[in-house]
């Protein structure tokens, strides 16, 4: 495994060398705006280049746009395919996406448009040898009425992603967090889906009882902290993926308020160090030989 963090920066990849990491995940704004043409070779070729002089290895490009800011229907496929492009630039095989969510439909409307966007894509991954990993991240939430974004809440809907649309193309980009505080078995998830787990999101989370008693449904029970600062046990979660046998990235996604998601500069850098501090021994143990003294 190579254990990094998500960045929009390419500069970013010699921080990841410098706190300690040996991987980084790329989303496509550090090279430009995919949704409005090619992505820039001179950013990717920098990207390359400090990655083979620091050792770190870029384990993914990140395109989150369909549930940020989804593009015409009929753009889709052409934007998926400058992402792909940039990850072969890069030389990477895994591209971390959103399965986006139109409030404005039903449910089934939903899966049918789900259907429609990532029947070509697939096609086209599968074509190019590159995997798509789509967030297990339920995109609703807070005070009523709310409008989703993002609809990878829970197995059920991972079962009809992949019903709509049977590529192996077509996997996970694994995230706990997005299970623990729907009360969904996370661990047994992974185990049941590793077979689509293309990458995978380190973030914990802290469950918030009082806001639960006082909003319930209609609002946010819960906060993402960083790996080690919230409830999530890393040791059974690094353990399963090491009897699972996986071998791809895993990157922190730092969304805590705590250490500066916000603010950035040098409390987010913290943070990325805390998180490093709890996953690095479990991702790479060193082993330390016993002296034994005369």
């Amino acid at each position: 495994m190579h254990f990094g963090f998500l960045s929009g920066d390419v500069a970013d990849v010699a921080k990841a060398a410098r706190l300690g990491f040996d991987g980084i995940e790329l989303s496509t704004q550090a090279f430009g705006d995919v949704a409005a043409g090619p992505l820039d070779p001179d950013r990717l070729a920098e990207a390359k280049d400090l990655g083979a002089r620091h050792g770190v290895t870029v384990t993914a490009v990140a395109y989150y746009g369909l549930a940020f800011a989804p593009p015409p229907p009929e753009e889709v496929t052409a934007i998926y395919g400058r992402v792909f492009d940039a990850a072969e630039a890069l030389g990477v095989r895994v591209v971390a996406s959103m399965s986006g969510f139109d409030p404005d439909r039903d449910w089934d409307g939903n899966l049918q448009l789900f259907a429609d966007r990532f029947g070509p894509v697939a096609e086209q991954a599968e074509r190019r040898g590159i995997r798509l990993a789509l967030e297990n991240w339920m995109g609703f939430g807070g005070r009523l009425p709310f409008r989703p974004r993002n609809m990878g809440g829970s197995p059920d809907t991972w079962d009809a992603w992949f019903a709509a649309v049977p590529s192996p193309a077509l996997g996970l980009e694994f995230d706990p967090s997005h299970l623990y505080w729907q009360g969904i078995d996370h661990l047994r998830a992974l185990r049941e889906y590793a077979s689509r787990v293309y990458h995978v999101h380190a973030k914990d989370t802290e469950m918030l009882p009082e806001r639960r008693y006082r909003a319930g449904v209609n609002g946010l029970p819960f906060r993402f902290r960083i790996p080690g600062y919230g409830e999530i046990d890393w040791t059974a979660f690094v353990t399963a993926l090491n009897e699972l046998g996986y071998e791809g990235g895993v990157a922190i996604e730092h969304e805590d308020e705590v250490y500066g998601w916000h603010t950035g500069g040098a409390r987010y850098d913290e943070g990325l160090v805390r998180g490093w501090q709890t996953l690095q021994p479990l991702i790479h143990p060193t082993s330390v030989p016993t002296r034994h003294e005369r």
